[in-house]
Parts: structure tokens; C-alpha cells; sequence
């Protein structure tokens, strides 16, 4: 899965524990497409590149863009035969962002129930014409109607549960979202995002004014985990990387990083795998030097 930005990061931040294979991208006024990522095999769609026009090359997204609201969600979109998935759309200054997540459990458990009603309805209006037909049986009749009806509300009961808690993980999701955001945003610590190839692919300006970089050097590309790194602190990171692995999280040590101005700086640094990954790293920095 290629890393996720920010926006899209904090959208699906607390996500269910099951994996929905998540993909996104960014989409111009123009509908052009200006960055991508995330499991796009997953839903057959292939040959992305910057510039195409998004209607015409993903196919389940024609009639969608541009977007003339701030936020869209639409459920229970097909992708392709047996497939379905949720999309939201949503607007940011930089564009508009579209992030999918498969929903096909979701959608084919709902069908199921959906044809049970349908099938609970048909056996009801069944039952009802027999009735009819055969007077003399009317009393079992009755009494198979009731069952059918019975089982034809708790149907109807669970399909709202379903819709129920739905609505609260959605709700659950905007809360995290907002509450990732103000953290991040308040620059009271240091957070990057970063692979284990050494991709630094998103940070917050805290943890760049920690190593004397800007968000030009981030957003070109220009900021390398071991550009950032002393030689000496590479074992301190196999020791983490492998607590990841076990427990999800290293516990914080102080780790020495390389400045762009070639200086030092100490930083008490803690970092933990994104969920649901075992390449994909959050870290947390704070500049000891400051407490001093």
C-alpha cells in the first residue's frame, strides 16, 4: 500500500480492526489526477498517472466529479461484478480527495437480509392466499402467518442495528479525525510518517523546525530517513523496529538525528507500525533540548 497523506491518514485514523483495503487519491478542479495511493488492484483500476482525467479512467466515479459539496458519501458503490465498496469524497484546499474503502461484507450481508425480507414478504402474501383458498385450514394458516411476520420484523430490527452501528463508527471516525488533526496541528511534538525503505512521507512542521528543514524539502522529496540519521543510531533502530514487530510500538529512547544544516540534535523518539502494516511507521519526537 503506498503511504497515505495526511488527510486521508487522519480520515481513516481508528478504522474497524478488519483491513478494507483502502485506496485514495487527489483530484483536481478539472478532474485531473494529481496524487494516488493505497490498493487500487484491489478494485481492478490500473495505469494511474498524474494528469488523466479521473471520469474517464475509473470508471465508478464517473458522474461524481467535480464535486459541488464540501463532503459526499456515497455506500454500497459497485466497483466491479461482486464487488461494492464506500466512497467519500471530500473537499480540501488542495483539491478534491476520494477515498475508497471496500465494503462487499458489508453489502452482501445486506442483500442477504434484504432477500430474506423479500423472501419472509413472499411467503406471508403466499400464506394469506391459501388462506383464502382453504377456509377450513384458516387457524394453522393464521398461526404461519405470525411466525413469517415475526420473523419479517426481526429482519427489519436488525437491519437498523446494522444501519445503528454503522452511524456510530462513522461518527467515531469524524471524532478521531478531528482529534489527530488538533494534535498534529498544535506542533506541541514532532510527528512523521516514514517507510521501512526510508521514505519519509509526511511530517508536521514541529518535526521539521527540529531538523532545520521546510515543507518544500518534504513535499520534493528531499528529507531521507538515513540522510537524517547518524551511523551509530542505526542499531537503536533495529532494536525498535523489532519491538514493533512484536508489540505494534517501541517504548521512547533518546536517538541522535542529523539537522540539514549537518548538526546534531538529540530527540526523545517513540514510533509505532500503522495498523493493519508491518512497513508503514507514526513517529513521535520531542527536542529534549528545550527542557533543559
Amino acid at each position: 500500500m503506498s503511504e497515505l497523506p495526511t488527510p486521508i491518514r487522519d480520515f481513516i485514523l481508528e478504522l474497524t480492526e478488519d483491513m478494507r483495503s483502502p485506496a485514495y487519491m487527489l483530484v483536481g478542479s478539472e478532474n485531473q489526477l494529481m496524487a494516488w495511493g493505497g490498493d487500487w488492484n484491489a478494485y481492478e483500476v490500473a495505469g494511474l498517472d498524474e494528469r488523466i482525467d479521473v471520469t474517464e479512467h475509473v470508471p465508478f466515479l464517473q458522474g461524481m466529479l467535480p464535486l459541488e459539496t464540501n463532503n459526499v458519501f456515497l455506500p454500497y458503490v459497485q466497483t466491479r461484478e461482486g464487488q461494492y465498496a464506500d466512497i467519500y469524497l471530500f473537499q480540501r484546499k488542495e483539491g478534491t480527495w476520494v477515498l475508497i474503502l471496500d465494503a462487499t461484507a458489508d453489502a452482501t450481508k445486506r442483500q442477504r437480509m434484504q432477500q430474506k425480507a423479500s423472501n419472509l414478504s413472499l411467503q406471508v402474501a403466499d400464506l394469506e392466499r391459501e388462506g383464502e383458498q382453504l377456509y377450513q385450514a384458516q387457524s394453522i394458516l393464521e398461526e404461519k402467518v405470525r411466525e413469517r411476520t415475526a420473523a419479517l420484523g426481526e429482519a427489519n430490527l436488525q437491519l437498523k442495528r446494522e444501519l445503528a452501528e454503522r452511524q456510530r463508527v462513522e461518527d467515531a471516525l469524524r471524532e478521531s479525525e478531528s482529534r489527530f488533526r488538533r494534535l498534529s496541528d498544535s506542533n506541541m511534538i514532532g510527528i512523521l510518517f516514514w517507510d521501512l525503505k526510508g521514505r519519509i512521507t509526511d511530517a508536521n512542521d514541529a518535526f521539521l523546525d527540529m531538523l532545520g528543514y521546510t515543507r518544500e524539502d518534504l513535499e520534493a522529496g528531499r528529507i531521507h530517513w538515513d540522510q537524517v540519521t547518524r551511523p551509530e543510531s542505526l542499531s537503536l533502530d533495529d532494536g525498535a523496529f523489532e519491538e514493533m514487530r512484536e508489540s505494534g510500538a517501541c517504548t521512547p529512547f533518546k536517538r541522535e538525528f542529523i539537522r540539514k544544516d549537518g548538526t546534531p540534535v538529540t530527540l526523545l523518539f517513540g514510533a509505532a507500525l500503522l495498523e493493519g502494516t508491518q512497513n508503514k511507521i507514526v513517529c513521535f519526537a520531542l527536542d529534549l533540548s528545550r527542557y533543559k
